[in-house]
């Protein structure tokens, strides 16, 4: 939903080592990775994973009802 955009959707710190972010998403399977340091792609350690297709995993998270967020 951002284009991979690395600035697109910050995370806030919410409770002792916690980030979060709360985003719309529609129905469906949508993948995702947060990036450390300003420029370190990483996959969610507690979310299922999927190949990228270049090397690397994304997490992926299904929303089944209209619509979901991830916190």
């Amino acid at each position: 939903l951002n284009g991979w955009n690395p600035a697109a959707t910050p995370l806030s710190p919410a409770s002792s080592g916690v980030w979060t972010a709360t985003v719309q998403l529609p129905v469906g399977q949508h993948q995702y990775a947060f990036v450390v340091d300003g420029s370190r792609w990483v996959a969610d350690p507690v979310a299922p994973s999927v190949d990228d297709g270049f090397g690397q995993r994304n997490s992926v998270v299904t929303v089944s009802s209209a619509p979901g967020r991830i916190l």
